[in-house]
């Protein structure tokens, strides 16, 4: 059977007006730049699996890495270079405020959600004489590399109770074996839920927490809410002879994006294929297998993305 030209022309305008229609209802495609963290640093591998998840959102395209870290990431985001980047929520508050090292506060910086939290923890051998946190007057202390977000807030902390400690500056995995021979009387630091090195520290000596005071928590979190209230381990499992976590504080990773390059259905879409792929971020990331998913809302003092919030909205979160 063969068509007539009179037949083919009749069919030209329906299928003009049906690739018209396909054209208006698809959602804009949009190619998205990602300011991560650096090469062999924990943020950078989160980037990579979240820009292969957010490429599958229909209406986004190719997510470019940007590589960065620290307050670059959040600049980049405030300033347009980035659409999106990954920092920790200290630092973003930072840059909302203006405080050093930037120059200008970053009004174009809103939080797209939280991934997982870092969480003060204070370890002592289970023999120790320090009790509380006062009996660490005087005694030999590591916190991490100056520079580390960890020994700001050491610092803050034992400012705030009038203590002087013999502070150490040890890399962790150092700064463990030095715990282990004995050389340390403590150790300061904030690792993730599920951290290979006190792990593997919990299995090779018997330790004890030291829980923080409930008053410098209460008063840090008033003045910066990037720091919130949560416990550590959350997994007690994992750290043999640590049967009960302790209240302390926690600052969590949150993916930021540009609050006007970033619209609020691309938010929305974003922040629901993250949550529902979870799992696949969890495969870099120990500490995102088994997590809440309700702690993607978690309130840092930044700006919350109106199409995120419409996501925690709807999954009740907020």
């Amino acid at each position: 059977m063969t068509l007539s030209l009179s037949r083919i022309s009749s069919t030209r305008p329906l299928a003009v007006a049906a690739s018209l229609l396909c054209a208006l209802t698809a959602p804009a495609w949009a190619d998205m730049s990602f300011s991560t963290g650096r090469q062999g640093g924990s943020q950078y591998p989160v980037s990579v699996a979240l820009s292969q998840v957010l490429e599958k959102v229909p209406g986004i395209g190719t997510v470019s890495l940007i590589p960065g870290g620290g307050a670059a990431n959040i600049v980049a985001v405030d300033q347009g270079l980035a659409h999106l980047g990954i920092t920790l929520s200290n630092s973003a508050r930072d840059g909302l405020t203006g405080k050093p090292p930037y120059k200008t506060k970053t009004e174009n910086v809103v939080q797209l959600f939280a991934l997982q939290a870092f969480k003060i923890a204070v370890i002592v051998p289970e023999e120790s004489p320090v009790k509380t946190f006062k009996d660490l007057q005087g005694k030999k202390v590591n916190t991490g590399p100056k520079g580390f977000t960890v020994v700001e807030v050491a610092n803050q902390i034992f400012e705030r109770e009038k203590m002087k400690v013999n502070m150490q500056y040890l890399q962790i995995g150092q700064a463990v074996e030095q715990f282990k021979d004995g050389n340390l009387d403590a150790l300061f630091y904030s690792p993730s839920d599920r951290f290979a090195a006190f792990i593997d520290l919990a299995q090779a000596r018997k330790i004890r927490l030291i829980q923080l005071p409930q008053a410098v928590m209460d008063t840090m979190i008033k003045e910066d809410p990037s720091f919130y209230k949560t416990e550590w381990p959350a997994f007690k499992a994992d750290y043999k002879g640590l049967s009960a976590p302790v209240a302390t504080l926690g600052y969590p990773n949150i993916i930021i994006a540009n609050k006007t390059k970033v619209t609020d259905d691309q938010a929305y879409a974003m922040t629901k294929a993250a949550a529902e792929n979870m799992e696949t971020l969890g495969q870099v990331e120990p500490d995102l297998r088994g997590w809440d998913l309700k702690n993607m809302a978690t309130e840092v003092g930044v700006p919350i993305h109106p199409g995120a919030m419409r996501y925690f909205k709807e999954r009740g979160w907020r």
